[in-house]
């Protein structure tokens, strides 16, 4: 009895691609950074859109906004995601989960003063890892789980700590590790909610138009520094027993990082495994000048590259990230090289989402007659942390995830793109399954 409007998402959408476009749409693409000013505005307008509807909105100590139906009912409901982007990204990766998470709310309007929960949206900060090196900054702060050590990270010369003090809220939360939510209101979430893009094809080729997650991939992530000796080109002799070739032991490390993942993918096991980064951080190379020691006529005396190993189990995660590390170790002492493997993220998996929210999300699919997939997430979202949170008395909140399908699968960059069919799809999914769980209570 209920319906959402696609001009409505397309008129949100028009707003939010003014904010943070770098060019010319979908050509330059996005940049909504971590605490920036334009992911404040963006978040700025989805306040003034909820106020104006009648939603209570603050934001908690570092700035994670919430919006939240009248009443004085004890439990909550979040719908969740998050607004800023990947540098040059696009305008889709989370704001779709906000604009279908504020619709889904907005249509169950009639109904407020009767729910025996409330709903709220959240819109996380940072989650991005791509400005400032660190996943899912905001939901983590949300709940004390950050590492004090990321407020020292910095983007476009900048650290997280002035970044969050920069917007008027308190990176002291962070650094004490304490959660910037009141435990009470931990306490009162009953379940969480996100809906995202898919991130990749198989929606799209399959022709689904709902992806109800099983499993979220969690990650280990390092920065390996790999330490040789600079020698003259042309009047050093070839072999390891004469150089100390930090360049070619890198690629050797890869080249074997490969053919371990690939060892693990015949058995199988459900793992992804990227080399994002070869020496071109930016704000590390800003302390770090030995990156330029590397020249044409020089044997390579220095090197570094990152890793991001993901899996949806955890004790295999841990397991292949010890073995990574072997691998990269032995590729050392076979080029004679010094190496240094620094562990700079850590994200539980959610090996098995909430079971209730699954089924209510297929019962969702199946009243509006979608066609919809189970499958796993390859990607982390804000959802998992708050998933693997615990309340006072030591029960956990459930979390649950949709997909919608974003064209060509492309994300992270300027041409992500989901329709706003699919997202009035997507969040008339989320408002089902949110009168389905209410009205099961």
């Amino acid at each position: 009895m209920f319906s959402i409007s696609i001009e409505n998402i397309k008129h949100h959408f028009s707003i939010l691609e003014k904010i943070g476009n770098l060019g010319t749409f979908r050509e330059a693409g996005f940049l909504r950074a971590s605490w920036s000013d334009e992911e404040t505005a963006a978040m700025e307008y989805i306040k003034a859109v909820g106020r104006d509807h009648g939603l209570r909105t603050a934001y908690d100590g570092v700035g994670n906004l919430l919006l939240t139906t009248p009443g004085s009912q004890q439990g909550i409901i979040q719908i969740g995601s998050h607004l800023d982007t990947a540098p040059y990204g696009g305008n889709y990766d989370g704001a779709a989960g906000i604009v279908a998470g504020l619709e889904a709310i907005l249509a169950l309007k009639e109904q407020w003063p009767a729910l025996r929960r409330r709903l709220e949206l959240v819109v996380w900060r940072g989650e991005e890892s791509a400005t400032f090196g660190a996943v899912c900054k905001g939901s983590q702060a949300a709940f004390g789980q950050n590492d004090p050590n990321i407020l020292l990270k910095k983007f476009n010369g900048q650290t997280l700590e002035e970044a969050i003090r920069g917007q008027g809220f308190d990176p002291g939360f962070i650094e004490r590790s304490e959660a910037a939510l009141p435990q009470s209101h931990i306490d009162s979430i009953t379940a969480h909610l996100e809906l995202h893009i898919e991130q990749a094809r198989k929606l799209e080729l399959d022709q689904k138009e709902i992806g109800i997650v099983t499993s979220v991939r969690g990650t280990i992530r390092f920065r390996i520094v790999v330490v040789g000796e600079a020698a003259h080109s042309g009047g050093t002799p070839m072999g390891v027993q004469y150089r100390k070739d930090a360049n070619l032991a890198m690629a050797y490390m890869q080249v074997e990082l490969d053919k371990l993942a690939g060892q693990a993918l015949t058995k199988r096991e459900d793992l992804v495994q990227t080399v994002g980064v070869v020496n071109t951080d930016r704000d590390f190379n800003v302390h770090n000048l030995h990156v330029y020691e590397n020249a044409l006529t020089k044997v390579s005396p220095y090197g570094y590259f990152t890793l991001d190993i993901r899996s949806n189990k955890l004790s295999f995660l841990e397991n292949y990230a010890a073995q990574a590390q072997e691998t990269i170790q032995a590729v050392a002492r076979r080029f004679n090289v010094f190496v240094k493997i620094q562990q700079t993220g850590f994200l539980l998996p959610i090996e098995e989402m909430d079971k209730t929210l699954q089924k209510a999300a297929v019962d969702a699919c199946r009243s509006l007659k979608y066609d919809y997939e189970m499958m796993p997430s390859g990607a982390i979202h804000d959802v998992a942390v708050v998933a693997a949170q615990k309340r006072s008395n030591g029960s956990s909140i459930s979390g649950g995830l949709l997909f919608i399908p974003c064209k060509n699968g492309l994300s992270h960059n300027p041409k992500e793109y989901a329709s706003p069919e699919a997202i009035q799809k997507g969040a008339m999914v989320l408002a089902q399954t949110l009168d389905l769980l209410l009205n099961k209570e």
